[in-house]
């Protein structure tokens, strides 16, 4: 374990960033993950699922009166 980032060398305040070496900004920019906060572990967004009521393109053509 490091209390500094392994990346950009700031000091680390967080219990997670310290066992993970690397800070959330320096995590986001190797990974791509971002660091929720209020969940404490990361999600990619493309895991998130869609949104409630969210309609696919193929649902909204089928709904709607336009050919496209």
């Amino acid at each position: 374990m490091t209390h500094k980032c392994r990346k950009c060398g700031k000091k680390l305040t967080d219990p997670e960033s310290i066992k993970r070496g690397f800070g959330p900004e320096c995590w986001y920019q190797l990974t791509g993950h971002h660091i929720d906060k209020t969940k404490r572990h990361s999600v990619p967004e493309d895991e998130e699922g869609p949104l409630p009521g969210q309609l696919s393109i193929f649902d909204y053509l089928a709904e709607s009166d336009e050919v496209i």
